[in-house]
């Protein structure tokens, strides 16, 4: 048995992240759930809610950020 049918046999259909052991080969299983996590973004989620942060802060960043892109479009522009 190939990898391709090993993947398609290890995926659960109907959980995102689940995934099933095939033929006693572990360390892909754990290849394939590492990266379903990675892309599902469940981590980086849970890292963030790690501590509250207020509301008038996030708007502070995210005014920030957007200041600072606008500066770079405009200094791009003029260029």
């Amino acid at each position: 048995m190939n990898k391709k049918q090993k993947y398609h046999q290890s995926v659960v259909s109907g959980k995102g992240n689940a995934v099933k052991v095939v033929n006693r080969d572990l360390n892909l299983a754990l290849r394939i759930w590492k990266g379903n996590l990675k892309a599902s973004e469940i981590l980086t989620e849970l890292k963030e809610r790690r501590e509250y942060i207020k509301p008038s802060i996030i708007k502070r960043q995210q005014k920030a950020k957007a200041v600072f892109i606008q500066r770079l479009r405009s200094i791009d522009e003029q260029y």
